[in-house]
């Protein structure tokens, strides 16, 4: 099911540039190897809803396995935004003459997309639901891409559906084949297995590296929990926008202290501990600061986030000036987190976008607190000490309660 290295490169260098038609004929009639097809999709005995939702008639684009019975089509939807609420009726109408299929949607002006999986939900209820539409009953995943959206995760996934890396049975390539390595291709688990082994790899360093230098390792475990929590939470913020109106800010400001001439290690302390405790909670005014002014005029206009997660607590100052942030080690963390893509949209039981969410922070968080006392006391290596602290029920409340109140889609 692997897909080559150049193989992933030429995709995400295809959606990099997908705006207009001629980047999607690449992408599934050359590099991921489906046949043209190119007919338009009549509209006639549609719902004026489903009719309404698109500027133009649909297109079945390419097609695929035996006998083309595997299907791409492409709507461009009459709206400037990708809207969930348009898209749903679109594909509930089509997939009943394209039971396998993979749909694509653009915006008006073709600068953003969906592409849309569908999988049948398995119900343990089934007798019971039997009278139901089944289509309430599927669902829905998306790959979201356009020019704000880091495309990494995008590209490993659509490059899985080359045909070309399709194993077909005896008989030959069946769409049912082609469909369940689609299925594969949009499992929302898989990214969130990768995102968290990532996380835990990165989390190890840090914490062995923290504790080595303070001798404390339970204050480590501690400390990187809360500031990896930090720097996740910031990219749900600008995702949102609401710093300096910049969906890559934390990428800008890192290149911006890097282009300084800051003594080296200085970023976390100097840098971003500032933006934390002080542009987040309402008490930056600029001033002669370090910052250029881009930074400055930024941090003046952060959100005030009042949740707890950035306020300067006990974590911070224990060990002050008794242990060194490299900027080796940020680095490191700016890396793992540029590699995926944030989504803040409110996903549903059957309507996921393939991204991290912000319960994924939850679930990140649960999983490295969630160890027993006795396990603690043992001191293993690589045994996670349970918070008792104030920091335990403020991580929480900041990566929960904070997330669904003000980072919703207006």
């Amino acid at each position: 099911m692997s897909t080559s290295l150049e193989n992933r490169k030429d995709v995400k260098e295809i959606l990099q540039g997908l705006k207009g038609l001629e980047p999607l004929k690449e992408l599934f009639w050359s590099r991921l190897n489906y046949d043209r097809v190119n007919t338009p999709l009549s509209r006639r005995e549609w719902s004026k809803t489903a009719k309404n939702a698109l500027a133009e008639d649909p297109v079945l684009w390419a097609s695929g396995g035996d006998d083309g019975a595997f299907h791409i089509i492409y709507s461009r939807l009459a709206s400037d935004r990708l809207l969930l609420g348009m898209e749903r009726p679109v594909v509930t109408t089509l997939l009943r003459e394209n039971p396998y299929a993979l749909f694509v949607f653009s915006n008006d002006t073709q600068d953003r997309w969906h592409f849309i999986n569908v999988r049948a939900v398995n119900r343990e209820d089934q007798e019971a639901e039997e009278n139901r539409d089944p289509l309430r009953r599927r669902l829905f995943r998306r790959i979201t891409i356009g020019p704000e959206e880091r495309l990494r995760t995008a590209s490993e996934r659509i490059a899985m559906l080359d045909l070309e890396s399709v194993q077909p049975d005896p008989f030959g390539l069946s769409p049912l084949a082609i469909q369940q390595r689609h299925d594969d291709a949009f499992d929302v688990e898989a990214i969130t297995r990768a995102f968290y082994d990532e996380y835990k790899a990165l989390f190890d360093i840090l914490q062995t590296d923290l504790a080595i230098q303070t001798k404390d390792r339970v204050w480590a475990h501690d400390y990187v929990l809360q500031f990896l929590n930090r720097c996740m939470f910031m990219y749900f913020v600008q995702r949102k926008c609401w710093l300096n109106n910049d969906s890559d800010f934390m990428r800008i400001f890192w290149d911006s202290y890097r282009r300084s001439d800051q003594p080296e290690d200085s970023f976390v302390e100097k840098w971003l501990n500032l933006m934390f405790f002080e542009a987040f909670n309402n008490k930056f005014h600029g001033g002669n600061r370090h910052f250029p002014k881009n930074i400055s005029d930024a941090l003046q206009l952060a959100p005030y986030l009042n949740g707890g997660l950035f306020e300067e607590n006990d974590l911070d100052s224990k060990y002050l000036r008794r242990f060194t942030f490299a900027d080796t080690r940020f680095s490191q963390v700016l890396t793992f987190l540029e590699r995926y893509n944030f989504t803040i949209s409110e996903d549903t039981p059957l309507d996921q976008e393939v991204a991290v969410d912000a319960e994924m922070l939850g679930k990140v968080y649960e999983s490295l607190v969630n160890v027993s006392e006795e396990a603690d006391e043992r001191g293993d290596a690589g045994i996670f000490y349970t918070p008792r602290t104030e920091i335990d029920m403020m991580c929480r409340l900041a990566l929960v309660d904070h997330l669904a109140n003000h980072l919703v889609i207006t």
